[in-house]
C-alpha cells in the first residue's frame, strides 16, 4: 500500500483555527476573515463547534439578499449541520467525505472538542494523488446528470490494492476498485 494512503487527517490539518462567538455580526466576521487571511471561521461559544461561516455563506445569505452585515449575527447565517472527522482517520477517507458531501472543509474533533480544520487545499498540499477525488467531485457537481448518493461515481484509492481508480464501490465497509470487488465477491 502507498505511503500516502496511510497519511492521517492529523498530518494535514491546520491546528491554528480562528473561532468566533455566534453573537458577533457578519461585518465583524468579514473583518476577522480579511485580517486573518482565512476563508472561514469556526463558530463556538464553548469547546464544541456549533457552526461554520464561510465567505460563500456571507455572499449567499447576506450580500445577495442586500441585508446589512452589521445587523445580522453569525448565528443567524452560519452552517449548523457540521460534518466532522477525527484526527486519526486516514486522509483518503477525509477526501471521500468531502467529495460525497460536496464540501471543502471538515472540522477535526476529538472527544467533542475542536482540534483543527482540514480543507481541500490542505489535502491537495500533502497528498496530490487525493486531489483527483476532490477534482472529480467538482466535475460531477458541474455535470447536469443527477445521481443519487448511491449511484454517484466516487474516484479514489482502493483500500485493498492501493491503486487509484476512477470509480470506487463500497464493499463490506471498504472502498474498492472493480477488480478487487470481483475478487472479494469470488471468495
Amino acid at each position: 500500500m502507498d505511503v500516502e494512503t496511510k497519511m492521517t487527517v492529523h498530518d494535514a490539518m491546520t491546528t491554528n483555527v480562528v473561532t468566533v462567538d455566534p453573537s458577533i455580526s457578519v461585518a465583524e466576521a468579514a473583518y476577522i476573515m480579511t485580517k486573518e487571511k482565512v476563508g472561514s471561521l469556526i463558530v463556538k461559544s464553548n469547546a464544541e463547534p456549533e457552526g461554520l461561516i464561510t465567505e460563500s455563506d456571507i455572499i449567499q445569505k447576506v450580500v445577495s439578499k442586500d441585508l446589512k452585515a452589521s445587523k445580522v449575527t453569525i448565528g443567524e447565517v452560519m452552517t449548523k449541520d457540521l460534518i466532522t472527522i477525527e484526527p486519526e482517520k486516514e486522509l483518503n477517507e477525509a477526501a471521500r467525505l468531502m467529495a460525497r458531501n460536496n464540501i471543502r472543509r471538515l472540522l477535526v474533533v476529538k472527544d467533542g472538542s475542536l482540534v483543527g480544520i482540514l480543507t481541500s487545499t490542505d489535502v491537495m498540499a500533502v497528498s496530490p494523488e487525493l486531489t483527483e477525488i476532490l477534482v472529480e467531485s467538482a466535475r460531477f457537481e458541474e455535470n447536469t446528470t443527477t445521481y443519487t448518493e448511491e449511484e454517484r461515481p466516487l474516484p479514489g484509492i482502493c483500500e485493498i490494492c492501493g491503486t487509484f481508480a476512477e470509480y470506487l464501490e463500497e464493499y463490506d465497509g471498504k472502498y474498492v476498485c472493480e477488480e478487487c470487488k470481483e475478487e472479494l465477491e469470488g471468495e
